[in-house]
């Protein structure tokens, strides 16, 4: 049996330009079915959901018409297209004062801010309401994860159904996410993940995750933290890990979207990241 973690991954965000969103393309409707999402409660952002059999959700994300303006003052304003962010959510009721001295104890500068209320509605119009944290200054949104926490039934803002968790690749659910940073923050993340998961490396570099819903899986949902060499672009990437088993060898997925690049492994079984 894998390890239990208090930390549950909730979803990835992947931000795309709007019209994606209106009407998603190909590349990813050959392999996902969407569901329909909603507006965030503060007007700048829509969504819809690729939603999975073990409760996690891949949030495809756009600023309203792709407005310049909305993203000013963002927390993903600055954000290219592609895998941006990612989400955990609790097993049990999230105390931020004992995620900091977990941080402080192991000698971390990364620290978490106050919990703030979030929501959207529906298509349908219901609304829905949150609670998160997110990582305070100093860390590039992405290179650790927000926590959520739902006020309303976690079944509306995530509504799983046998329907809306078929897909054409065979995904069941989330394998985790690769985050690849420069040698400067490799580090600094590995002395803060197993704070922030509340969980021990199970092997370096890798850090469990739970998942809503138990479905058999064959590996262990992770969060990677790995090497980036830095070649001009940027210090940190991320990468979506999705569990295709059943389906043989999918195809990874690299799409440029824009100036961004959507990067997703779509893996049968344990999935290893090399150094």
């Amino acid at each position: 049996m894998p390890p239990k973690t208090n930390a549950l991954l909730d979803h990835v965000v992947m931000l795309l330009p709007y019209e994606d969103i209106i009407d998603p393309p190909s590349w990813i409707t050959d392999k996902f079915h969407v569901s329909p999402g909603g507006k965030h409660a503060d007007g700048r952002t829509e969504n819809k959901l690729v939603l999975f059999r073990d409760g996690t959700y891949l949030e495809l994300v756009a600023f309203t018409r792709d407005d310049s303006e909305k993203r000013k003052g963002h927390f993903w304003g600055d954000k290219a297209n592609g895998v941006i962010d990612f989400a955990l959510t609790p097993r049990e009721s999230l105390d931020v004062s004992t995620l900091r001295d977990r941080l402080g104890e192991a000698g971390s500068d990364i620290s978490y801010a106050d919990l703030i209320e979030g929501g959207r509605r529906t298509a349908d119009r219901q609304e829905l309401k949150w609670k998160v944290t997110f990582p305070g200054p100093g860390v590039e949104r992405g290179m650790v994860p927000f926590f959520c926490e739902d006020l309303t039934p976690r079944e509306r803002r995530v509504p799983a159904m046998d329907g809306n968790t078929h897909h054409p690749c065979g995904a069941v659910g989330l394998s985790g996410v690769v985050i690849e940073v420069s040698d400067g923050h490799y580090e600094r993340l590995n002395k803060s993940m197993g704070a922030i998961v509340n969980a021990a490396s199970i092997e370096q570099g890798r850090y469990p995750l739970g998942t809503p819903f138990e479905i058999g899986r064959p590996d262990q949902p992770s969060v990677w933290i790995r090497r980036r060499p830095i070649d001009g672009e940027k210090e940190m990437q991320l990468k979506l890990v999705v569990q295709c088993p059943g389906k043989g060898d999918q195809p990874n997925l690299e799409q440029r979207v824009g100036e961004g690049v959507v990067l997703i492994d779509m893996v049968n079984g344990r999935h290893n990241v090399q150094e």
